[in-house]
């Protein structure tokens, strides 16, 4: 896990710099503009990936392969329903909004604003596909390539992005290039799990209807917080257009994707135990759970510490470095945003303890309440500070979920 990840961070250092070199600043802007919501979305898993998985996981671990299958094709039905469903909403969005969204926009045409929309979008949901089948290796003890997949899956259609950017191709052919290269992964990797899980069998593919009710209710909790991240970067990032230009659009996602790379960082620590967590919930053993626990807590402040430290001694230099002296180093804004990416890092990788056992219904509804909170109160400060007012309710908001997030685990631990 620390290769794929440490591959993401380093194509995400490497983005920056080529497509403002290739583009310029105003039109990556614009780019960043049109990618924050398929590009998160892409990330996330609906809540059904993680919820399914969990019970497929837990299936294959008492040997119950009918119910691991029964499940699998429960949770693919559920899964393509939610992408219908993002695909409705999208395009409802799209005719409500068309003329306030393409304003944002001073290079793009309307054409190609929605030409392009439409490719990340497609390219997203593949993405979705790619993880939930990906996480089919957990079941072989292989935790590693379910990782890895998902690494390729996010890192080689990017990088290709970057590749066809710098030899020259506009934010179109770019982005069809991005597609191109997923659909690719998505085939090779479908051939792969064929040959390898064994345990799945046309014959043995049923599902019911009580067994998708169960899933999605189940996925509602852990969508919840894919959708409340979504709803706060987008939306945090629309304001930002809405209330400055694309070079401010810029300056503010690339400040504040250079910070979360810390959370990306240290969430090796929790992250990298989620299959070892649900084996040993199946298990009953909630020794090795607590044991964990304090392993993680452990390597989470370390960790955090260790990165926040590097970015107050380094962070201005090598920001200005990395964007070519293109986008300008606002000290407000950069340590609002690093101390809330610290906040982050820490119920990041702590919160796998209730989503490896699917106890993250309560704690995603908190979530989301301060998610809308945070934005709200960000949006009032920004009319006195600046857009850093965003990044410093996000701080308040993070520290309040951390203290409902330990609380949580705690309350989760007694009730074994």
């Amino acid at each position: 896990m620390l290769m794929s990840n440490g591959l993401t961070i380093l194509l995400q250092l490497l983005m920056v710099p080529v497509l403002i070199w290739a583009w310029g600043a105003p039109l990556f802007g614009e780019w960043i503009i049109l990618y924050t919501i398929p590009g998160y979305l892409s990330l996330t898993d609906f809540g059904i990936i993680a919820s399914s998985n969990n019970k497929i996981e837990a299936h294959c671990a008492r040997k119950r392969y009918l119910s691991a299958n029964r499940t699998y094709l429960s949770s693919v039905l559920v899964l393509f329903a939610m992408l219908s469903l993002v695909v409705f909403v999208g395009a409802l969005i799209w005719a409500v909004f068309r003329v306030q969204f393409v304003g944002l926009f001073e290079i793009l045409s309307e054409s190609d604003v929605l030409t392009v929309a439409i490719l990340l979008f497609v390219d997203a949901l593949l993405m979705l596909v790619l993880n939930h089948h990906s996480a089919l290796y957990r079941t072989l003890g292989k935790f590693d390539l379910t990782v890895n997949w998902q690494a390729l899956g996010r890192v080689v259609p990017l990088a290709g992005l970057c590749f066809a950017a710098a030899l020259g191709a506009n934010i179109l052919w770019a982005a069809l290039t991005m597609l191109m290269l997923r659909t690719t992964l998505f085939l090779v990797m479908m051939n792969s799990i064929r040959r390898h899980v064994k345990w799945i069998k046309i014959a043995w593919l049923r599902t019911s209807r009580k067994e998708v009710t169960n899933l999605a209710s189940g996925a509602i909790g852990f969508m919840t917080l894919p959708l409340s991240n979504m709803i706060y970067l987008h939306v945090t990032t629309l304001v930002v257009a809405a209330i400055s230009n694309p070079l401010m659009v810029a300056t503010f996602s690339t400040m504040r994707t250079f910070t979360r790379m810390i959370p990306q960082f240290v969430a090796i620590a929790g992250r990298s135990r989620w299959s070892e967590i649900s084996k040993a919930n199946a298990r009953g053993d909630h020794a090795l759970i607590a044991g964990m626990k304090k392993s993680v807590l452990t390597q989470t402040v370390l960790l955090t510490g260790v990165a926040a430290l590097g970015y107050i001694l380094l962070g201005k230099i090598f920001y200005r470095f990395w964007t070519g002296g293109e986008l300008p180093f606002d000290p407000l804004l950069f340590y609002a945003l690093l101390i809330n990416a610290t906040l982050i890092a820490c119920y990041y990788s702590l919160e796998v303890f209730l989503l490896a056992t699917n106890k993250v219904k309560g704690y995603a509804t908190v979530f989301l309440v301060i998610t809308f909170l945070q934005i709200v109160a960000g949006y009032g400060l920004s009319k006195i500070i600046g857009v850093a007012g965003f990044p410093i309710m996000g701080a308040v908001g993070a520290l309040t979920i951390c203290s409902v997030l330990i609380a949580k685990v705690a309350s989760a631990a007694k009730n074994r």
